[in-house]
């Protein structure tokens, strides 16, 4: 990777609904391109399992009281370690679901200012809907719990700004340098 002052960097931020393969596709894209990884669950779930318990929702990771501002706060703090990193010279790899940057161009438009002068590249990752609930079921983490016996949900809309679209069913090592060849050169 090239360090020196001045040189192009990237922040490729990782997307796409839960079950969909975006950790695996993330730590196979960090490795590929040299990139820091910064997965928002490794970074943030231990604080909300205990704001979880402080707002009484048990393991329930959506629980109306964890959104708004705990949201932001968590995504706050995934962006800043990035920008910190981007400071230093390292390109970043992001993962998030990141729902609102995808679904509302207003706010993938301040994620992108955020993270300037580094070229952003969305990239949403998907599986068929039974395939991430399958998923879902046999991690049987705490945050999966609310997919068990709640039937095949419907699939997830892709994001509303532009993107590139990457398999969740695919090898991650093979999606990842599919991913930097097609994001070569911005």
């Amino acid at each position: 990777m090239d360090r020196t002052k001045g040189a192009r960097r990237v922040t490729y931020v990782v997307a796409g609904p839960a079950g969909s393969g975006k950790s695996t596709l993330g730590r196979a894209l960090a490795e590929v391109t040299g990139s820091v990884l910064l997965d928002q669950d490794v970074a943030t779930n231990p604080l909300m399992a205990q704001l979880a318990v402080l707002v009484g929702a048990g393991a329930d990771l959506d629980h109306p009281g964890l959104r708004g501002p705990v949201r932001t706060a968590r995504y706050r703090c995934l962006t800043d370690i990035a920008v910190d990193n981007r400071r230093i010279g390292n390109d970043v790899v992001m993962v998030a679901p990141f729902t609102s940057e995808c679904s509302d161009p207003h706010a993938w438009a301040e994620l992108a200012r955020q993270l300037e002068p580094s070229v952003v590249h969305l990239i949403w990752v998907t599986v068929p809907p039974e395939v991430a609930l399958a998923r879902r079921q046999q991690r049987n983490l705490a945050r999966d719990r609310s997919a068990v016996g709640v039937g095949v949900p419907a699939p997830t809309p892709a994001p509303v700004v532009a993107h590139l679209a990457a398999s969740g069913s695919v090898a991650a090592a093979i999606e990842a340098a599919r991913i930097v060849r097609c994001t070569e050169g911005g």
